[in-house]
């Protein structure tokens, strides 16, 4: 896709969190007309002072993106949606947008989990849904500030409809600073993601442990390993293989959680899992701290479903 046929989108972030955050202030720097939907001190705090994203060089970025507390203080259609709230408000966000009644604009699903692109989907039409999968963690230091915890990482985009062109996505993703990858196959991106997500999330919420300790020691090591065996055995079962993603050799990872010997694999995993998620806790570990609602169902609760739906046991999941 050439640059000069690439031109600025109108991009309505639905969810002005951590990654809703990150996404807003790399494509409102690169002079695309972000809008930002969230909560009321994330809008005020934005309002008055900008979108500041910390990066970890020591580099500070701030921008003046738009930022709304609904919908209805958005007066006209727009180019994109992005969806970055939790699975677990991604029908809340659906009833929402039904009501703006948009027809046009293509909707993104960065969120974690397997099912939102499917609940998009059925909502809107797969020819409108996008799934989007990012690899690099971010974390909310305050109100209207998001910290990229590593570069190492990017995006990757897929199809959920047949002859869905996304190779100017990926430019205009490109080009605002982000490693943009596309793939055939949204299922396979999203499981892979699933696969990482997994990695010392919901173990280190249960013994308040960090990702670390959790993969160096052989006890809790050996839950880990179970229960991401158990996802692969449903990913297979789906017909389904593990696929890279930016910054992450998922199916190097699955080899060596099937069949690397667990003395020499711990410590490894141990650094890479550490080094990945940069100061950031899990996900489920970080929510429990601040007392939020956890994204369980997305995580465990998709392997048990899946696995139920497929008829493979999921005991470690479940």
């Amino acid at each position: 896709m050439p640059v000069e046929s690439v031109s600025a989108r109108r991009i309505l972030i639905f969810g002005a969190g951590a990654v809703g955050g990150y996404l807003g202030a790399m494509l409102s720097a690169f002079g695309h007309e972000v809008i930002l939907l969230g909560r009321p001190q994330v809008v005020e705090a934005i309002q008055r002072r900008g979108l500041t994203l910390l990066r970890p060089e020591g580099l500070e970025l701030t921008t003046q993106p738009r930022a709304v507390p609904d919908l209805d203080a958005v007066d006209s259609e727009v180019d994109a949606i992005f969806l970055t709230v939790k699975a677990h408000d991604t029908e809340a966000a659906i009833h929402a947008l039904q009501r703006k009644g948009w027809r046009s604009p293509l909707l993104f699903c960065w969120q974690n989990g397997v099912d939102g692109e499917a609940q998009l989907a059925a909502a809107f039409g797969a020819d409108r849904v996008v799934a989007g999968t990012l690899t690099q963690p971010v974390s909310i230091v305050a109100p209207g500030v998001v910290r990229l915890e590593r570069t190492r990482g990017g995006l990757g985009l897929a199809p959920m409809a047949p002859g869905q062109d996304l190779r100017e996505w990926q430019a205009i993703l490109r080009l605002a600073g982000f490693s943009t990858r596309l793939y055939p196959d949204p299922r396979a991106m999203k499981w892979s993601k699933l696969l990482l997500n997994l990695i010392a999330n919901a173990t280190c919420a249960i013994l308040d442990w960090p990702t670390e300790r959790v993969l160096r020691d052989p006890r809790t090591f050996a839950v880990e390993r179970a229960a991401f065996r158990e996802a692969l055995v449903v990913m297979r079962a789906l017909g389904l293989r593990p696929v890279s993603l930016p910054g992450y050799p998922v199916p190097l990872l699955a080899w060596a959680m099937r069949w690397g010997p667990a003395p020499l694999i711990r410590p490894i995993l141990a650094s890479i899992g550490a080094r990945g998620r940069g100061e950031k806790p899990p996900s489920l570990h970080q929510d429990l701290q601040r007392g939020a609602r956890l994204e369980l169902e997305a995580y465990c609760g998709a392997v048990v479903r899946h696995g139920a739906q497929a008829g493979v046991p999921t005991p470690v999941h479940a």
